[in-house]
């Protein structure tokens, strides 16, 4: 193969779409919002007639987004067709021409509900931090540390940019990524983490963004997903308790309105939104104190998103920390109590709900200073 001449192929492709990579990156090194656009573009390098676009923004940034919209027009401009399969009814309603609506696989002919209408009213907030990040450095950004305070009751929205570090950030305080430098407190006790095990002990808690690879063994029944983070507590004598794993797992499964009818059966054979629940619920099964959603509704559907939404706020209610990572700007503001902005590692602004818009997000997103009211 000549790649020399692959290259010079495919890189006006995913200059298109906005990738900041280059096309001979391996694919290993990407984010999931980089492989996102990277099919993106190879669906556009094939000379398609129809392009059949799946939640393509699932991932995405506003402005990666914005980029993904202009490019939708340029093929409409060009006589290909596109069927755009989305949650996010506010870039439907920007980008097509016709819309059909579907509810159990049928067409039910209405645009669909206004989201505002899932996002529920804060409550009041403890003014004690549960959790508190001090000068905490990760390992792709090493001379970047980051600080802030998450309160007990309050929903702290986390955003910024691709690339901002606000995943690696998450693992870090969770165990999973390294750490370089800096502190972690929990209700005001220093938490040392140095894996998982260390932060699930002290009742901080990560949903992952990637819940196929990381959140879920995917062959594994539903009731094992849900107990294995709390397998001790199963177990007598070197034998875990199958009974008591399928009690936990029917009360978690009730009251967050799994659907399935067996717990029993592999996680595999659910949908997006359930297999989120049984993330959830695997801890909820335990005490939380922290929980660190990444990315919490990529990917699935409108009414599983209002009863992520709905969770979010009972566990912030009942005085649990709840940290959401999100690249939907709708969400963020949305859902938030209080918003922290990240850019290449660090905190560069914080915004209570008075200051919310996307124009006050974005300009700390990229570096600058807010103007004072």
């Amino acid at each position: 193969t000549d790649r020399k001449r692959m290259n010079e192929l495919a890189q006006p492709l995913l200059d298109r779409v906005g990738a900041q990579f280059h096309s001979d990156t391996p694919v290993s090194t990407l984010s999931l919002a980089e492989c996102q656009l990277l099919e993106i573009a190879k669906a556009l390098s094939m000379n398609a007639r129809l392009v059949i676009m799946d939640e393509p923004t699932s991932s995405l940034t506003l402005s990666e987004t914005n980029m993904l919209l202009k490019v939708i027009a340029d093929l409409k401009a060009e006589g290909i067709a596109v069927v755009y399969i989305s949650h996010r009814l506010s870039e439907v309603e920007e980008c097509v021409d016709r819309a059909v609506v579907l509810r159990d696989g049928h067409n039910v002919g209405t645009l669909g509900r206004d989201l505002k209408a899932l996002y529920t009213p804060p409550a009041q907030m403890s003014s004690k931090p549960i959790l508190s990040v001090r000068n905490f450095c990760i390992k792709s950004k090493p001379d970047r540390p980051a600080s802030f305070d998450l309160m007990a009751g309050e929903i702290l929205g986390v955003a910024g940019l691709i690339g901002a570090g606000r995943t690696e950030l998450a693992e870090a305080i969770f165990g999973v990524g390294q750490k370089l430098g800096g502190e972690v407190l929990i209700d005001g006790e220093h938490l040392n983490t140095k894996s998982p095990a260390d932060a699930i002990a002290a009742g901080l808690y990560l949903v992952p963004e990637d819940r196929k690879r990381s959140g879920l063994i995917l062959d594994f029944p539903t009731v094992e997903n849900i107990t294995m983070a709390s397998l001790p507590a199963f177990t007598s004598h070197g034998l875990v308790s199958q009974k008591r794993q399928i009690e936990v797992a029917e009360v978690q499964r009730s009251s967050l309105a799994i659907k399935t009818h067996d717990v029993c059966r592999a996680a595999n054979e659910m949908s997006g939104g359930n297999q989120q629940k049984v993330v959830l619920a695997k801890w909820l099964s335990i005490d939380p104190k922290v929980i660190i959603f990444d990315e919490p509704t990529r990917g699935i559907d409108v009414g599983a998103k209002a009863e992520i939404y709905s969770l979010m706020r009972s566990l912030a209610d009942r005085g649990v920390g709840v940290m959401m990572i999100s690249s939907d700007m709708e969400e963020v503001i949305g859902v938030s109590d209080r918003i922290v902005v990240m850019k290449d590692g660090v905190i560069t602004g914080e915004l209570p709900r008075l200051k919310f818009s996307e124009s006050n997000v974005l300009n700390l997103a990229v570096g600058r200073v807010l103007e004072e009211a």
